[in-house]
């Protein structure tokens, strides 16, 4: 029973900082489309599909 509580625990704490990073990166995404012009902001995606990608 402690084994499945445990693994509860680790699934929720890891499900949950997905969740808040992805969250965090929907909410930014306008002040990134305003802050940087299109090329650059072509390359920050570029980066941040590569690094999502490797993880």
């Amino acid at each position: 029973m402690a084994s499945i509580k445990s693994l509860a625990k680790d699934t929720a704490y890891y499900g949950l900082s997905s969740i808040v990073g992805r969250f965090l990166n929907w909410c930014l995404v306008p002040l990134y489309t305003r802050m940087f012009p299109e090329a650059e902001y072509g390359i920050v995606t570029y980066i941040y599909s590569i690094v999502r990608w490797c993880s």
